[in-house]
């Protein structure tokens, strides 16, 4: 009659090591990574753009966007914009400046330039060139006709 000592010889059942690492490491970062990219615009939309001091006249400037954080429709279209102005962080002629109308120190700027709905875009050297749209074809070539065109 044999006998068996257990222990030495046994194979360990269970994940592979490369898989383990996987899950452990690599898919805690992929999914902060995801949950950044839709939940940082939504911060960026509720906290920042509070207390703008003025508009960004400077010629190369692309555009003004008028937003409540609360409106749906700017909700629907502020991620589109704050990735827009991320990608074009070193081109200021590529911005479009945000400003949150719901916000006590912005409220001003409805008055100013009579902004009626949300989000209105603007171009910030012709307060007649409006838009009103959640289109983001629409919107591009808004903010990329110049001042002067229309």
């Amino acid at each position: 009659m044999k006998h068996y000592i257990k222990g030495g010889n046994e194979t360990k059942k269970g994940i592979p090591k490369p898989i383990t690492i996987i899950i452990n490491k690599v898919l805690p970062v992929i999914v902060l990574l995801v949950a950044g990219f839709y939940f940082l615009p939504y911060a960026s939309m509720n906290f920042q753009n509070n207390d703008v001091k003025g508009l960004n006249t400077k010629a190369e400037a692309e555009a003004v966007m008028f937003y409540n954080s609360t409106c749906s429709h700017c909700q629907k279209v502020y991620p589109k914009i704050f990735w827009h102005n991320i990608l074009n962080f070193n081109n200021d002629d590529k911005q479009i400046q945000t400003i949150n109308v719901q916000n006590p120190n912005n409220k001003h700027y409805v008055s100013d330039f009579a902004v009626q709905e949300t989000p209105t875009f603007m171009k910030p050297n012709n307060p007649n060139m409006k838009l009103v749209s959640t289109d983001i074809k629409k919107i591009n070539n808004f903010a990329e006709t110049e001042a002067n065109d229309q």
